[in-house]
């Protein structure tokens, strides 16, 4: 498998991640105000991931059709890539924050911990890739973040999940 089919693959899989977000937000019934504000920020937050994500598979299609050396394709994709998932987790952060713990029946104590130290591993390796230092501007790089914002539109996914089940049952 090429590096532009796992690209395409993945770009279909947070198209899905988007499309899916809008059928939650019908069943979650969020046009008649019933949505939690911390679910109302899981859906922004998702909504924001997938469409980030989707750009991030597209960008390098574009730089080679512009004829961008590979090289410098995966480091400038991997520096954004490393730029967007800062302030993705950052802004994330920043909006659970302003929210009181008790006000999300959901939180689990260290999930921000762990969002932060995962960030704290995807970022360096994106900016690895980007400098040449060690990846020397690779795919394999630019891949690891990409995953790593495919997990952050599935665990949001199934949060939203569960506030659908538990407030139509």
């Amino acid at each position: 498998m090429t590096g532009s089919d796992v690209l395409t693959i993945l770009a279909e899989v947070f198209i899905a991640f988007a499309g899916f977000t809008g059928i939650v937000a019908t069943l979650g019934q969020r046009s008649v105000g019933k949505w939690r504000p911390v679910d109302v920020i899981r859906f922004r937050a998702l909504l924001q991931a997938s469409l980030g994500g989707l750009v991030l598979c597209v960008l390098p299609f574009g730089f080679h059709h512009f004829a961008v050396a590979e090289a410098i394709t995966w480091g400038v994709c991997s520096a954004i890539l490393a730029v967007y998932v800062t302030l993705f987790i950052l802004t994330f952060i920043r909006n659970q924050v302003k929210l009181r713990v008790s006000d999300d029946p959901d939180f689990v104590p260290g999930v921000r911990i762990i969002l932060v130290l995962l960030t704290g591993l995807v970022v360096p390796i994106q900016a690895l890739n980007a400098a040449g230092i060690g990846l020397e501007h690779t795919f394999s790089g630019f891949l690891v973040g990409l995953i790593y914002v495919l997990v952050l539109c599935s665990s949001m996914f199934v949060l939203l999940l569960r506030f659908v089940r538990t407030e139509t049952v």
